[in-house]
């Protein structure tokens, strides 16, 4: 259910979406609220946000809470700390209705009969091969992979070489640098936010059951429908857009964080916080000895899926516009964003190229080592 939040910014941003003299609008709510950017027309923006939050609350109770009640029977381990699964309403509907029962019971049968169907040929038994040859073929494969890599290479430079400049390629880098401090900086007030609130809630069951299906059902909604609500606030006060327009990146982003830090909490061993009541274990040195060393893979999950989303909405977040006003950010998001109305094919390029090379070394130099460093040192022993 978290993962669809993509899916829905992904279509909201794209169903009206203009590409220099080229304007595409298809039907749907991603194009209505556009529409009502142009007119300035907040209560239809309200009107969106209410008719987003009445779908996913509709596919929420039809299917995704159903199917997480019932994937519980799968579960490995002790249970559920001792709070008892309430069966959703319609998963009850499901199984006490003797068509929808029927129905279903016939739909297994069908499938489990197609899984036992043979597929391809039988499989003998496999001729011992010579290891000179397969020696042999293994080197000339890896030969034609490092001249198709060579190749490339060699376009790529070259089209960079008669496209760009280099001051314009490094005035991308440093856009990419702001934006990049402006995801770490996002990040960091969420973990700050959410993680002591995620292990409040975690440490409770109930609270923690409750708290989960309240974050899946916000990060299921797409964030940039609530863009429109913020930029005329940031209009009609006059704000600083290169501060203001950040906090967007990380609205919808967020909610990673906190619902990664709650499993976390949940799944510390009750003997282990029943051992630390005893010996009255508090403070800093419940943190660092007990909780962070609990927490920190879920959290390190939340976080690099948080910084994922936050570059996504970099793009739509970094120059927004309500109505004739048009507020831009300095970014490699807006960098993007703007040379997409122009229409210009090479900067967009460029920037999503150099955006990829940011996010990748981010991902070798930050995220591996940290995940690294909390495999050896930040687990419960």
């Amino acid at each position: 259910m978290m993962s669809m939040a993509g899916g829905w910014f992904m279509v909201v941003y794209s169903e009206s979406i203009s590409v220099g003299n080229t304007e595409v609008v298809l039907p749907g709510i991603g194009s209505y609220v556009g529409r009502a950017i142009d007119q300035k027309d907040i209560a239809a923006i309200g009107a969106a946000i209410a008719a987003m939050m009445a779908v996913i609350l509709l596919y929420d109770q039809l299917l995704f809470r159903p199917l997480a009640a019932w994937a519980t029977r799968f579960r490995l381990g002790g249970g559920d700390g001792g709070v008892q699964v309430v069966e959703p309403w319609f998963l009850r509907f499901l199984r006490r209705t003797r068509l929808i029962s029927s129905f279903g019971d016939a739909l297994f049968l069908a499938a489990r009969k197609i899984s036992y169907l043979k597929l391809g040929r039988a499989v003998g038994v496999a001729r011992p091969s010579s290891s000179s040859g397969r020696g042999v073929s293994e080197w000339l494969w890896r030969g034609f992979l490092v001249v198709v890599f060579l190749a490339a290479l060699f376009l790529v430079g070259r089209y960079t070489y008669e496209t760009y400049a280099m001051a314009e390629v490094g005035h991308v880098f440093v856009l990419g640098g702001i934006t990049m401090l402006r995801v770490m900086s996002m990040l960091l007030l969420a973990s700050v936010i959410w993680v002591p609130l995620g292990v409040w809630l975690g440490l409770d069951p109930v609270r923690a059951r409750r708290a989960q299906l309240a974050a899946q059902y916000c990060a299921a909604f797409p964030a940039n429908l609530f863009f429109p609500v913020f930029v005329v606030g940031i209009v009609h006060f006059n704000l600083v857009p290169d501060v203001w327009l950040t906090p967007l990146m990380i609205l919808g982003a967020q909610w990673y964080i906190l619902f990664n830090v709650i499993a976390g909490a949940s799944s510390l061993p009750a003997e282990l916080l029943e051992v630390c009541r005893s010996l009255n274990v508090r403070g800093w040195f419940w943190w660092r000895r007990v909780l962070l060393p609990g927490i920190m893979p879920y959290y390190l999950v939340g976080a690099v899926a948080a910084a994922g989303g936050a570059w996504n909405a970099a793009i739509a977040s970094e120059m927004a516009q309500w109505g004739d006003v048009t507020l831009v950010a300095h970014g490699l998001g807006a960098y993007i964003a703007q040379a997409t109305l122009r229409g210009d094919i090479n900067q967009i390029g460029l920037g999503t190229v150099i955006m990829c090379v940011l996010v990748m070394l981010l991902n070798t130099l930050f995220w591996r080592p940290l995940s690294d460093f909390a495999a050896r040192r930040l687990k419960l022993n």
